[in-house]
């Protein structure tokens, strides 16, 4: 990159100097032109007005006399000879003759027998005594040529100099620009995927390498969260597998040892609960890889979450012997009936674990979303831990029995369905002392009136 930015900005410097070059040589070639043709002008004007008195061979002789600019002074008769000039041995004159009155300015003019060229002002008059002639005054075009020249050769000489300080000068100047960022790439490139806690310097410079290296700091922070989160994920997963796992492979163990079969007591107190877990936790986890991966799978379609609501209650009255309170309104929502299914499920399971006596299941709607919160009479939720509870994994008791505490996947799969259904999930305090868990999603068009 160093070179490169190098090679580009010394290929501007050439363009702009090249272009700086040539267009200083045509200026200055334009300007020497308009001196010469100021000075011709003005000595040109100066012999008409004396003409306007005098004969040309009465002429004062200081009109012939010429100078750093003016280098030749003519008189021409009508027939185009010349009758006064500047030089001893006069050729012929700069041009054809001219009307009284017209004046024109000539390039590359030549005066016989000489083969210099000049930049004559021609101007037609009359003498005291009427007579038709020319007043011709040129500068030699050499000494213009050979000043521009001299400058193009002074500049071709010069600005190749120039270029090479250039060059060096930026080559240096973006290596100094570009060190932090090598200081970025060196250390990012010491960074192992083993240990995410490095980071790269953060130069004082308050320009786009220290928002780069600012970015990528934030970046390493994700990363690294990222690879705590997987990390502590597969621990936590393979610690829940391993648990079913040992209880199966201890009691076949010991049926293989003693030669014994296993009783069915034993297959439907153990085994088959066991292997219920086992295979809903790894539902559970396949579930949250695919939403990781591509979002949760959604068969939407208008649902009545009245229904699923009051079903859930029902299901709660015939598998436990506690309070069960449930008050409905009548909504629909646009989304997966057997994800919100699932998502009450896994809600009215949380809170059974911990209920005393009661378990409250309500619904409350607005004119453009529905609210079902469920709420138990247990220890609650301690506000301190109220922002991880939907987090993979988490038990806020860690001493608890995992047959009691669950896997810590249920209220994670929750969040993970409501938030593919546009919706909200939260946990706050319940009315009867306990936790309400709660989630809100949007009404189905057909619910949701126009204001």
């Amino acid at each position: 990159m160093r070179s490169r930015l190098t090679l580009l900005a010394t290929g501007l410097v050439i363009v702009a100097l090249l272009v700086a070059g040539a267009v200083m040589v045509l200026v200055l070639h334009g300007v020497l032109l308009n001196k010469a043709d100021a000075a011709n002008s003005a000595r040109a004007n100066e012999i008409v007005a004396a003409l306007a008195d005098s004969d040309p061979a009465q002429l004062d002789e200081s009109l012939f006399n010429t100078d750093q600019t003016v280098d030749i002074i003519q008189i021409l008769d009508s027939t185009g000879h010349v009758i006064r000039s500047s030089r001893r041995h006069p050729g012929g004159g700069l041009g054809e003759p001219l009307k009284p009155g017209d004046e024109v300015i000539v390039d590359g003019a030549a005066a016989a027998p000489s083969d210099a060229e000049y930049r004559a002002t021609r101007i037609g008059t009359r003498t005291v005594g009427s007579r038709a002639v020319v007043v011709e005054v040129g500068t030699a075009e050499a000494g213009i040529n050979t000043l521009v020249l001299l400058v193009a050769a002074l500049c071709a000489a010069i600005f190749p100099i120039i270029m090479i300080a250039m060059a060096a000068l930026t080559y240096f100047f973006v290596g100094r620009a570009l060190s932090p960022v090598e200081l970025i790439r060196r250390r990012v490139a010491e960074i192992s995927d083993a240990d995410l806690a490095e980071r790269v310097p953060v130069p004082a410079t308050r320009d786009e390498i220290e928002t780069l290296a600012r970015t990528m700091n934030a970046m390493l922070t994700r990363l690294e969260s990222a690879q705590s989160t997987q990390r502590r994920f597969v621990g936590d997963a393979s610690h829940e597998l391993n648990s079913p796992l040992t209880s199966i492979y201890g009691l076949l163990d010991l049926a293989d040892q003693t030669d014994e079969p296993i009783d069915v007591d034993t297959v439907r107190t153990l085994l088959l609960p066991e292997a219920t877990r086992m295979r809903r936790l790894v539902a559970d986890l396949a579930l949250l890889a695919r939403a990781d991966e591509r979002g949760t799978p959604l068969r939407r379609g208008d649902v009545d979450l009245a229904a699923l609501v009051a079903a859930a209650g029902d299901r709660l009255e015939a598998t436990t012997d506690f309070d069960v309170r449930v008050d409905t309104v009548p909504a629909t929502v646009h989304g997966d009936p057997g994800q919100l299914t699932r998502v009450l499920r896994n809600l009215t399971d949380n809170a059974s674990r911990y209920v005393h006596h009661r378990l409250t299941v309500t619904m409350t709607a607005t004119a453009t979303d529905v609210v079902v919160s469920v709420s138990d009479d247990g220890p609650g939720v301690p506000e301190a831990e109220r922002g991880r509870v939907f987090d993979r994994f988490v038990r806020l008791d860690d001493a608890r029995d995992r047959s009691t505490g669950g896997s810590g996947l249920g209220l994670a799969i929750v969040a993970e369905i409501i938030a593919a259904h546009d919706g909200a999930v939260g946990v706050d305090s319940g009315p009867d002392g306990g936790a309400r868990f709660w989630f809100r999603l949007p009404l189905a068009p057909a619910d949701n009136p126009r204001p």
